[in-house]
């Protein structure tokens, strides 16, 4: 069978299209390759969302025409939101790229390009470790934040049927999944539509599935309830794990991203979660360098994260979307110093990280093993109930035997600055 490799870009989202694309090749008559140069057909599937995803979608597409002179490639594709955001001005600039398909037309057209227009499975060809899955519970957003181009390039927000999202979480899980994560652009907004919200989604995948840990990731702060938080509290197989970008603290920035609650409404909304949710990881996100950013309003910031005490947090310089309400806005401070504040709070996160994971040192938690460990002196790399792959920390596991997908018990005998190494205390459980 001809050989078709993927390039995959971007966020958790991103992952699940570019699974489904390379579940089509399969079903067509393709086999998909890890070995770039031994691909007739070969896709990159892009991201858009800041200037830095835009550049690293323009070198990748350069890397992967290469192939079409070092390597069996005959057909280079581009599909994802890089490509429905540009394709029309850029593809005279890449003639190499043999066909564009768009975040809403992608399926379409390759059905017509490579399945002759036939009815073809979309399955998903499901990425390593199958032992934890993301599923997509929407598509698009409805929000009007100032900064973001994703409503322009996806759509507006519109929530999959709870039936079809509970039929593939039972086809992850029959393919080995043990720890399903939750994803869309606003995961707290599923179902605002038609009233069937997160948590009734929550409690039905309680009843009809058996996964060990189900995770939720990109919440709002503006529907972080108090339904969502009891289920949470109540449910030891959902993570109390709280990923909810605020952006900033400070009230005429907020409202300049047209973000909500302001800051008064977030402050509750963590000592909200503290107190129903007491063993609750929070994971947040800030824009550094907004238009209209002074000094006093990075100090707000700076104590709000001192009070906050995140168990995660990311910064992110300020990116002008062309398209979106802040792209012309003045008063963006100077490169130089929006560098100098994010690494300011990064470094107190650094503090606030290393005494977090320092206080758990002598406890027994539970983690998920994820694979054989790079490090020489321990024997796997986990995650705790409090950690999200890729994007958080590990807890290295000093000896034993597991498959990935083990949840095994451990007790904590050290910590850096985010993770953490621990002993076996048990031989572990695959949860079937």
């Amino acid at each position: 069978m001809p050989g078709v490799a993927l390039q995959n870009l971007g966020c958790s989202k991103n992952l699940i299209d570019g699974e489904r694309i390379l579940g089509f090749f399969r079903s067509s008559g393709f086999e998909p390759v890890q070995d770039m140069r031994e691909a007739e057909i070969i896709i990159v599937n892009t991201c858009a969302f800041i200037r830095e995803a835009q550049e690293e979608a323009i070198e990748t597409i350069l890397e992967s025409a290469s192939y079409k002179k070092e390597g069996k490639c005959r057909t280079l594709v581009v599909t994802g939101c890089f490509s429905q955001r540009y394709r029309e001005e850029v593809a005279d600039r890449f003639p190499e790229v043999n066909l564009w398909a768009g975040v809403d037309d992608w399926e379409k057209v390759l059905t017509e390009h490579f399945a002759g227009g036939k009815v073809v499975s979309f399955e998903r060809e499901l990425m390593e470790p199958l032992s934890t899955q993301y599923i997509k519970i929407a598509e698009g957003c409805s929000h009007k934040c100032s900064f973001c181009a994703i409503p322009s390039i996806r759509g507006p927000f519109k929530s999959r049927s709870p039936q079809s999202i509970i039929e593939e979480a039972v086809w992850l899980y029959s393919k080995g999944a043990r720890e399903l994560i939750l994803v869309a652009q606003d995961t707290s907004f599923y179902g605002r539509e038609s009233g069937f919200t997160l948590t009734a989604l929550l409690e039905e995948l309680l009843k009809k599935t058996s996964f060990h840990w189900i995770r939720m990731m990109y919440l709002h702060p503006q529907f972080v309830d108090d339904s969502l938080l009891k289920l949470v509290a109540s449910e030891k197989r959902i993570c109390p794990y709280f990923d909810i970008p605020l952006q900033h603290i400070s009230d005429p920035i907020l409202k300049s991203m047209h973000r909500s609650p302001l800051s008064a409404g977030i402050y509750k909304l963590i000592e909200r979660i503290r107190s129903i949710v007491p063993d609750a990881a929070l994971r947040s996100s800030f824009i550094l360098g907004y238009p209209g950013e002074k000094e006093n309003h990075f100090n707000e910031l700076r104590k709000f994260i001192e009070f906050a005490r995140f168990d995660k947090l990311g910064v992110f310089p300020f990116s002008p979307e062309q398209g979106t309400s802040a792209y012309n806005m003045k008063g963006r401070p100077r490169t130089s110093t929006v560098q100098k504040r994010c690494e300011e709070l990064m470094l107190l996160q650094r503090e606030i990280s290393r005494e977090i994971m320092e206080s758990k040192i002598g406890t027994s938690i539970e983690v998920i093993v994820d694979s054989v460990s790079e490090d020489p002196d321990y024997n796997f790399e986990a995650r705790s109930r409090s950690d999200a792959p890729e994007i958080d920390g590990k807890v290295f596991i000093s000896s034993g035997s597991y498959a990935p997908g083990t949840f095994v018990k451990v007790k904590v005998f050290g910590a850096g600055d985010y993770d953490l190494f621990a002993e076996p205390l048990d031989k572990g459980c695959d949860c079937l």
